[in-house]
């Protein structure tokens, strides 16, 4: 999880911590130090102070959520998916802390709770990328027949707007070892976004050649 993407986001959410600091003074608050030790990876340093923003205000998200990602990341798993719980109710629209959620259930290896939790989710948003979540953690699990179903239906969901499930499930698709399915959503790709580089390497690395002949009949798209 370590990517700079990741941080952008992460830093985004946090960074609404810092409005109506308490005081005027110039020196850094302790909001500032803990998003500091965030963006820095000093997990240790970020989950005390998170702690103590946490005792003061419980009713915070951003502060639930800082603290449990710090917990995570030092392995303190049972404070992290506690505040990562509290964040989600306060907040459940966001994303990125469903994801961090469910990824301490998986460290914590409560697989039930992981697949209800996420399952639940899915079911409710409507959502390819969550079924393709599901898929994911269903590979990690040693799951290959419920990674199908799951791409399956990421794939009933999809609307189309987007390339990135049909390249997020043509590589489950190869990690599986169906070949075929991962040159089929592929192909799709290549429909939903001709000019998506990715897409074109990865249909030549097939032997598949983008172009106009290219299309597929809609009945085995998806």
């Amino acid at each position: 999880m370590a990517n700079s993407r990741y941080y952008i986001v992460v830093m985004a959410l946090l960074a609404g911590t810092l409005l109506g600091c308490e005081s005027a003074t110039t020196t850094m608050t302790m909001r500032d130090q803990a998003n500091n030790a965030v963006w820095q990876g000093r997990w240790s340093e970020a989950e005390q102070l998170y702690g103590q923003l946490v005792a003061k205000s419980p009713g915070n998200w951003r502060v639930q959520y800082g603290y449990g990602l710090s917990a995570m990341h030092t392995g303190d798993l049972s404070e992290a998916r506690q505040a990562l719980e509290i964040a989600h109710t306060l907040k459940p629209s966001n994303r990125q802390i469903a994801l961090d959620l469910a990824e301490t259930m998986y460290q914590q290896k409560d697989y039930n709770s992981l697949f209800r939790f996420l399952g639940d989710r899915a079911e409710a948003r409507r959502d390819s990328s969550d079924w393709l979540l599901l898929g994911e953690y269903a590979l990690m699990t040693n799951d290959p027949d419920s990674a199908r179903e799951f791409v399956s239906k990421a794939m009933v969901v999809d609307d189309a707007s987007s390339i990135d499930p049909y390249l997020r499930a043509a590589t489950m698709s190869e990690q599986m070892g169906d070949l075929d399915a991962a040159k089929r959503y592929l192909r799709t790709g290549w429909e939903v976004d001709p000019s998506n580089a990715t897409v074109q390497e990865r249909l030549r690395s097939y032997g598949v050649i983008p172009g106009p002949t290219l299309a597929m009949p809609s009945s085995g798209t998806r």
